[in-house]
């Protein structure tokens, strides 16, 4: 529609441009008749205004064909957006709305069986450690725990299958939802956030000085004397032969 009327402009253009020439050719001809110039230049300015209105006819012509095909477009645009939904969007984006919708919904239901199968093994697993026990404590046959004990690994297999296809199933969801966004349109992947810059490292306070260690005080002449005479005293002593006890006399037999 807009090519269209685009295209109608410069005919118009030439229309206008048209009637202009027409007009000048007419008024040199017009002149030329009342002061009798030769025939051959008259002449001349009839062809040139004959050809000029045939010029203008079909440049008329081209206009209304113009016009008559912008009419069929305008019409055919309006018969176009009577399909449209009130938003405006195509049959085509209704189609894979719809079906994202049928898959948000398949996957719901999925993931709701899935809970309810999870939970159903949660009970049976339950049960089964509970009779387990049971067994147990009442010294039940062999052949019976053991067929307890395999009835319950099957079930946490199972159950824990079952769980990591709920998982799998909860992401898919989660995936498709986030796609439509809250309104339920399709959602535009967000441009990553600038990371902060990072700031600068701070020098490290440099280590306080430690404190010299107090002087020990110094010892008078009589503490100096004391352990001088204490460590003679102890090292005479060692000097000294060690006295044995004297063994205990045994009584003569009787």
């Amino acid at each position: 529609v807009a090519d269209l009327e685009k295209g109608i402009a410069p005919y118009q253009n030439k229309v206008a441009e048209l009637n202009k020439e027409i007009a000048r050719l007419q008024s040199d001809l017009k002149d030329a008749e009342e002061n009798n110039v030769e025939d051959y230049i008259k002449e001349g300015l009839e062809q040139a205004i004959a050809d000029k209105k045939a010029e203008l006819a079909t440049t008329q012509q081209n206009i209304d064909k113009t016009q008559k095909d912008l009419e069929d477009a305008e019409l055919e645009l309006e018969k176009v957006l009577a399909t449209l939904d009130p938003e405006g969007k195509t049959q085509d984006e209704l189609d894979k709305e719809a079906a994202e919708d049928a898959n948000i919904e398949a996957l719901q239901n999925k993931v709701a069986d899935l809970e309810n199968k999870v939970a159903e093994l949660d009970k049976e697993v339950t049960r089964l450690q509970s009779d387990l026990k049971d067994a147990e404590e009442n010294n039940v046959e062999d052949y019976v725990k053991e067929g307890l004990d395999k009835a319950l690994t099957d079930k946490k297999v199972e159950l824990n299958n079952t769980q990591k296809a709920l998982d799998t199933a909860q992401k898919a969801l989660d995936t498709a939802l986030n796609e439509l966004g809250p309104d339920g349109d399709e959602e535009e992947t967000p441009a990553p956030a600038p990371k902060p810059e990072q700031p600068a490292e701070q020098p490290k306070p440099a280590p306080a000085p430690q404190p010299a260690p107090a002087p020990k005080p110094e010892k008078t002449d009589d503490q100096q004397a004391e352990e001088d005479y204490a460590r003679r005293s102890e090292e005479e002593y060692n000097r000294l032969p060690q006295q044995q006890p004297p063994k205990a006399e045994k009584p003569a037999p009787a």
